[in-house]
This record gives C-alpha cells, structure tokens and sequence, in this order.
C-alpha cells in the first residue's frame, strides 16, 4: 500500500475546541482548501514560537534524520528516546532477520551519526530466550546518574504465552551490565500474570518504574537500581493493579514535584474505550484525593484513549491521544488541574481536539514544550505522519507548520512513535520506516527538528 500524496495546505483539516465528551455529529463540516480554527477568542499570551519551528535540524543526520537499518525485518522501530549528555540512545525492538525479536538500542552522536563506541556500529540487539519465536519489546529508554541505560519492557515466552517485565542495563558503550544488575545486565520480573509494559522512566533516585497491564488491571510496578522487584513500592508486593472498566492498559506515566505518579491510558468501559489518568502516591497507593478515589475516567459517547502525560510548567496535567470511532479518529488533549479537575481555561472546558479528515489520526506521543505549548505526534494512515501543535491555551498554535499542523516523511512505510525535548529549542522524533524505500527490512529512525 502507497502512501497518498501529500497537500500543501492539508487540505480537509477541521479544528474544533470541543466540549467534554461531545460527538463526531457536533464537529462542523471540513474544508476542501483551507484550515479553520474555532474557539480562537482563547488566545492569551503563550511563549513565541521560534521562526525556525517545525524545520529539520540539518546538523543531524543527513538533512535531520538519522535511519538505523534493523536487516530483514517486518516490523518494529523506535519507541524510546534519551538524551545522555550530547548522545542519543533510542530504544524499541525488531527482528533483524534471526526470527526473535528483541531489545533494540542505537546510539548516536550529537551530529546523528552511528555512536562508533556503542555496540557494534552504533547499535545493539538483546535476545532474551535462545528459540526464533521469542518475543521482547522495549517501550521506553532512560539512564542512571551513573550513566548506565536501562531498557524497559515485556518478553514473551514462546512456551508459556505468558509475558513478564523485563528491564536490561547497558554500559556506555552499549555492552550488557556495567554494574550489577538482574542476571548478566538482564532482569526478568514475573508477577503470576500476563504482564505487559508500555511505559517507564528511571526515577531520580535510580529506581525503574514501568507501567502497562497485569491481565485485565493496569499495572504500575517499581524495580530497584539493580533490578529487582521493590518491595516497599505498594508494600509488600512491589506493584499495584488498579482496575478501570472490564480491562485497561497503561501507555505513559510521569511523576509530579510532589514524586507522585501519574499514570495514563485507555480502558473498556461499558462497551466503548475511555481515556483514565490516575494518582498515586510514592508509595504506590491510589491518591485519593485526586479524582475520584484517585482515578479520572473519561464519558466521551465515543471511544477514547490516553497515550501520553506531562506536566505544563506551572504543574498542570497535560494528557494527549485520540478520539473517535468507526476508523476516523482526531487527536485529543485534555488537561487538568492538581485536584484532577479539568482545566476550564484550557481549550473548551479543559479540552482541546483537532479533526483531521485525511483519515484515521491516531496519536502515539506528546511533549509540552518549555514555554507551555504542546506538541503531539502520531500517524494517518500508511505513511502520513502528523505532529499537531497547541499554544498553551489549547488553541492550534497557527505559526507551526500549515495552521499548527506539519507532517515528515520518514519513507513509504514510515510512523512515528514517539518524541521527547533534546534542548530547549530542539525535539527529537522517533519511529521506524518498515520495508520498501530505501530497501527492504526495518529501518529505525530518529528525527531533530526546531522547536
């Protein structure tokens, strides 16, 4: 399948701050040629955007990009990114032709290129079991004060069919280890169920904390600087299974000034998906003055789900992802203030939603940006990607791309995935480029853009 041609105006482009939990029904019809912005009588003053947003960096890669070939792999990429001083490591998982698939790391030099002190060529693979059809998924990145990378994920059993958490550290120079960590610079953590990681970070103090599914529950689990399941994380288990609806499954989580936890995700709820975030403690335990009894669970009339959460400058909760049904979904953007009430000031009663009519929108990733505004990334349709920026207030910031709306051509198959600050003025983007252009097999890539 071939990408469709891009628009210069990207045309059909529909923007409306609607209200909590609204319709497709209540969205005015699309343009053919232009974008509209409505609600924009919300504009205050936001930091300017700089002159050079949304243009590739082209001191990295080549023209902005940076492409790692994975070999004779179908899929996969880069979920993953971190800032190491001026170092890049991006994290994800892929096949590479060997049939497992495993841990993927890169990492590469301020200019873009292969890191030649990392692995072998700038980039390494981690296999966690010995037959083809073994599975790993890393889904986040980041290091230890003492520059160790831990990799953060799931593996599956190829007997079992289980999945269990599993974390790995790496030395600067991409080598498993560099201090004690699991077994060998791997740590497999089984908790009894079907466990599946989608998110994590590296805590201040060293400490991982990850966060996806434990069967039907979402699951926030907190392991040690070397590994290990933390006992004194939601006392004496280690982890905390939160149920929202009949099933839920965590995508992000950040931790406040305060060290509680937000976490942020999608669930099945009466029928239709919802967007949740919840608060907990340092400890692990539901904060239960946040919300209600800790949870804020979405009552949109269609479906919903929550892929990312920050936090503005001034502390409020920024959560990003898509609404829709029925294949056409539009990103979303929701932000609450520290109780866990929605933000009235911020879009249309604390939501800001974009439609976008060239097709399914679906959103993979958000950063705020140090000024307050907000940029989030994801994909439409084979090969269309889409980054969407907001002003602080919720409004489509309309001097970013073509009415706050741009999209990069990472390859005929490309998407992305992912993306996070590499300076104040600079973002990094992260995905994959899966067959065809500029050869067969996976191809990860990472992006630097003006912000």
């Amino acid at each position: 399948m071939k990408a469709r041609p891009f628009r210069s105006l990207l045309g059909l482009l529909v923007v409306t701050l609607s209200s909590y939990g609204c319709g497709a029904d209540d969205l005015p019809a699309a343009s053919d040629e232009a974008a509209a912005v409505e609600g924009s009588e919300i504009l205050a003053a936001c930091s300017a955007t700089s002159a050079r947003a949304g243009q590739l960096d082209a001191s990295f890669g080549a023209n902005g990009m940076a492409r790692v070939s994975f070999g004779a792999d179908d899929d996969g990429g880069y979920f993953g990114l971190d800032v190491i001083g001026d170092n890049v490591v991006a994290a994800g998982w892929g096949a590479g032709g060997l049939g497992a698939i495993r841990f993927r790391l890169a990492g590469l030099d301020t200019s873009g290129k292969p890191n030649p002190a990392f692995g072998s060529g700038g980039q390494t693979a981690t296999s966690w079991g010995p037959g083809s059809n073994d599975a790993a998924y890393s889904f986040a990145v980041g290091h230890q004060r003492d520059g160790g990378i831990i990799a953060m994920g799931h593996h599956e059993g190829s007997q079992s069919g289980n999945a269990d958490i599993a974390l790995a550290r790496y030395a600067s120079d991409g080598s498993l280890g560099g201090a004690p960590f699991g077994v060998n610079g791997k740590s497999l953590i089984d908790l009894g169920g079907h466990e599946e990681i989608r998110g994590g970070l590296v805590l201040s103090n060293d400490a991982i904390l990850v966060v996806g599914r434990r069967d039907d529950a979402v699951l926030v689990a907190r392991a040690t600087p070397q590994g290990a399941l933390d006992s004194s994380f939601a006392r004496p288990t280690g982890y905390a299974t939160v149920k929202v609806g009949s099933s839920a499954v965590a995508r992000a989580v950040t931790v406040d000034a305060n060290g509680r936890i937000l976490v942020a995700g999608s669930a099945d709820v009466s029928g239709k998906q919802q967007m949740f975030l919840l608060r907990l403690t340092a400890a692990g335990a539901l904060d239960t003055s946040f919300g209600q009894r800790g949870r804020v669970v979405s009552s949109s009339s269609i479906d919903e789900r929550a892929v990312s959460v920050a936090l503005s400058p001034d502390g409020r909760i920024v959560v990003a992802g898509d609404t829709g049904s029925d294949g056409a979904h539009d990103f979303v953007v929701r932000r609450f203030l520290a109780d866990g009430s929605a933000d009235v000031a911020f879009g249309s009663e604390g939501v800001a939603r974009l439609r976008y009519s060239y097709g399914d929108a679906q959103a993979e990733s958000m950063v705020v940006l140090p000024g307050g505004g907000i940029l989030v990334v994801g994909n439409s349709g084979e090969g269309q990607t889409l980054l969407v920026r907001y002003t602080c207030n919720g409004a489509l910031d309309t001097a970013f791309g073509v009415q706050g709306v741009q999209r990069i051509y990472l390859g005929e198959f490309g998407r992305l995935n992912t993306v996070r600050r590499f300076s104040n003025d600079r973002i990094l983007l992260g995905g994959a480029d899966v067959g065809a252009s500029p050869g067969t097999g996976t191809y990860g890539v990472v992006v630097r853009m003006w912000m």
